[in-house]
């Protein structure tokens, strides 16, 4: 792409996402905005948005955070090939993450909710050269693409127990849909789809192994997007499931679970992107378990440690890649001493790192504190838990900036080189970690009436807002804060003898990406089994396959059907004589001994069910059935011609001809049964009236098979057409490839 060009397209993209994000708040009126076009009226699909302080929340990170992401990228991508298409990528899963957070219609949730799948998928594995890429980047799709399958069942039955697919209708019928035989059912399956995409246990391996992305795609999709796609799908149906004890108890056993293990993982990794990486998993366990919880104390909570967590993980993901791009590692024992060559980067690095361990007055401090008081509603296991796992965070946010920055610089540590010296690597981190200060500090008024307050009326279904505050005196929330502090710093000190005791005591427990691998190996067998057993190259199996498969439907659906219907028969003396003939030629094409007689005999059922067609006034349909016959046995006939040694046909043995006889008996007398009962029920003319009522001013014509198949089916009738003559040109290209073949198989021989 020309630079003018490049420039011109990495500005559009840098400012798009801040266009979306003023679009929104010029058009969000609290506590809701609703924008509503038919999209599929037939199916009462509408493109339905809505705006309220749930959706805002997440739009606003999408889009702000997305922009101070696009910023980012234009210096970091720089002496990457394909940056053009990397912007693109990034956009397209924007304007995804966007559709499915202000989608107000189950089924166009999902739809972007796939969408969000296929443009990560093209972002992990962006540098495709690589082995790792490409396989992790086909990891997180099938596992979070497994997950959005088992949601859309999911969806379908909420949305018929509904009766409405509007996600406003559904959220007010929540004590009425518990009811429903499909409740637990519709609620296993969503919670599958949404554990998937918010990387909850034991699915949470993918996420990290989606670091083999670039940094600004980390520092996206860990923040503000895709992972907190499920966690915002729980928020959004938290009143419709929120009072039954199998949500609670799964989501809050999960969350929590995920949280402690995910932190334990994290504190074993000494490449820093990985224990950031790790660390998300935490923020989203605890997210899914305070949605469990689903009280006032929880709600707010997770409204607050949502935007926290948004902006101390995009900027420390940012001050990461800058470390990478100043001594081309993320290893930690390899760094120190860069707070010479990355000093802005620095001071972003110790506010985020502050936010992430709760350090007053941080985002991250209030959102702790909200946290421990969702959890002391529960008892002290599950605030016990977070307490752990929230004291493992403090020890990491110590890990990435005191050795990398403020350990002096060691002769074996790795070279560095001033890259600060472009904006766009330190300007987009210091505007989240002002942002980690500035929203509790001086806009926390603004944010409660904004966000809080409305997010909080839709996902409970009787609200009762807390107030948040930044200081509420000394109270046990704050002492637990204070105790994780204590005990972070601990676990930071102990680091260098705790981990490789942690690695030593955890060594024999199954890794996810091993599991995923083996559970892939085995799906990829049962395949290559099922393809030796069912594609074997021989066509007469395939038949008897295929009959044998139409034979156990028919007789299925026939079996339930006793008495068979009375008919009356209303034969004529030509109806018989065919009959006869058909049975004949039959008879004929079995006994058959030679190939020739065979394939008459087989014509002659065509030319006589020809005649069929034209005793029951179906001239067009005969047309077609004679040239069809025609030209098949003429076809064959030459082919034969050049089968002179199989000229007879092949005599199988006795065993396997009683069971094409059995099988084709069986056939016979369904198809006969089926044909007796449709012929017996009074046949449905709403069809066949419409077309007859509306060929001549619909299509322009009174002969209704052409119209139907010219005008109503055009699409259908062109798609035939297109295959009939794919395969013709494919045939005519496979005949001139083997005469090209021998005629240049012979030229060499005359050469030789």
């Amino acid at each position: 792409m020309p630079n003018p060009i490049l420039k011109l397209w990495l500005a559009f993209c840098a400012l798009l996402p801040l266009g979306i994000f003023l679009l929104i708040g010029a058009s969000y009126k609290p506590p809701e905005t609703l924008l509503y076009w038919p999209w599929i009226p037939s199916l009462d699909i509408p493109f339905s948005l809505r705006l309220d302080g749930l959706s805002v929340l997440f739009a606003s990170l999408i889009s702000g955070v997305g922009f101070l992401v696009q910023l980012y990228a234009i210096a970091y991508m720089k002496p990457y090939k394909g940056r053009a298409a990397f912007h693109l990528y990034l956009t397209l899963f924007m304007l995804a993450m966007l559709g499915l957070v202000l989608a107000d219609n189950l089924l166009l949730l999902f739809v972007f909710w796939e969408l969000t799948t296929l443009t990560s998928y093209l972002l992990i594995g962006f540098n495709h050269d690589k082995e790792g890429s490409r396989k992790n980047a086909l990891q997180a799709m099938l596992v979070t693409g497994t997950g959005g399958l088992a949601m859309l069942a999911g969806l379908v039955m909420l949305g018929e127990m509904a009766g409405t697919y509007s996600i406003s209708a559904i959220i007010t019928q929540g004590a009425t849909l518990a009811q429903q035989p499909w409740f637990t059912p519709s609620l296993l399956l969503i919670l599958l789809g949404a554990f998937t995409k918010s990387a909850q246990f034991p699915f949470h391996f993918w996420l990290p192994g989606a670091m083999a992305a670039p940094t600004p795609v980390s520092a996206y999709l860990h923040s503000s997007t895709m992972v907190k796609a499920g966690v915002y799908l729980l928020a959004r149906l938290l009143p419709v499931y929120g009072d039954s004890t199998l949500w609670f108890t799964l989501l809050c056993s999960a969350g929590a679970f995920t949280a402690l293990w995910c932190a334990i993982q994290a504190y074993r990794q000494t490449d820093l992107k990985l224990m950031l990486a790790f660390s998300t998993n935490v923020i989203l366990g605890q997210l899914v378990m305070l949605i469990g919880i689903g009280s006032s104390y929880a709600v707010t909570a997770a409204l607050l440690l949502i935007a926290a967590h948004s902006f101390y993980k995009a900027g420390l993901f940012m001050v990461v890649g800058n470390i990478d791009k100043a001594t081309g590692t993320r290893e930690y024992h390899e760094l120190a001493g860069l707070r010479a060559v990355l000093a802005i980067s620095f001071t972003a690095a110790l506010v985020t790192a502050a936010s992430k361990a709760g350090l007053p007055p941080s985002f991250g401090f209030l959102s702790k504190e909200y946290l421990y008081k969702a959890g002391l509603e529960f008892g002290w296991v599950l605030s016990g838990t977070m307490l752990l796992a929230n004291a493992i965070m403090v020890a990491l946010a110590l890990l990435i900036l005191i050795k990398p920055f403020l350990k002096p610089h060691h002769p074996k540590a790795a070279p560095m080189k001033a890259v600060e010296h472009n904006q766009l690597l330190w300007l987009p981190p210091i505007v989240l970690a002002l942002l980690s200060v500035i929203v509790p500090v001086a806009l926390l008024n603004w944010y409660q009436g904004v966000i809080i307050d409305p997010a909080a009326s839709v996902m409970l279904a009787t609200p009762q807002v807390k107030t948040v505050k930044l200081w509420e005196g000394l109270n046990l929330p704050l002492l637990l804060s204070a105790l994780t502090l204590l005990l972070g710093i601990l676990l930071y000190v102990a680091y260098p003898r705790l981990k490789p005791r942690l690695d030593q005591l955890l060594s024999g427990f199954p890794s996810g990406p091993a599991v995923y691998q083996h559970l892939l190996n085995a799906v990829i067998k049962l395949a290559n089994w099922q393809t030796r057993v069912l594609q074997h190259g021989h066509l007469t199996q395939y038949s008897l396959q295929f009959f044998l498969v139409l034979l156990a439907f028919l007789g299925t659906v026939l079996w339930q059907i006793h008495p068979l219907p009375s008919i009356e028969w209303d034969l004529y003396y030509y109806d018989v004589v065919l009959a006869v003939f058909l049975v004949i030629a039959a008879v004929v094409v079995v006994k058959a001994r030679t190939l020739l007689l065979a394939v008459a005999a087989l014509g002659t059922i065509g030319f006589l069910t020809t005649m069929v067609f034209l005793v029951y006034s179906a001239p067009d349909v005969a047309k077609t059935q004679l040239l069809v016959e025609t030209l098949l046995v003429v076809f064959i006939a030459i082919v034969l011609r050049h089968l002179s040694a199989v000229s007879s046909v092949p005599r199988h043995s006795t065993s396997r001809r009683i069971i094409h006889a059995c099988v084709a008996a069986g056939i016979g007398i369904s198809i006969t049964l089926a044909l007796w009962i449709i012929t017996a029920v009074p046949m449905n003319q709403e069809i066949s009236e419409f077309y007859a009522q509306t060929s001549v001013s619909g299509g322009k014509g009174r002969n209704i098979v052409n119209v139907i198949l010219v005008d109503f089916r055009a699409f259908d009738t062109l798609g035939e057409a297109v295959v009939v003559v794919i395969a013709g040109l494919a045939a005519v290209a496979v005949l001139a490839g083997k005469r090209i073949n021998k005629l240049v198989s012979e030229t060499d021989k005359e050469h030789r």
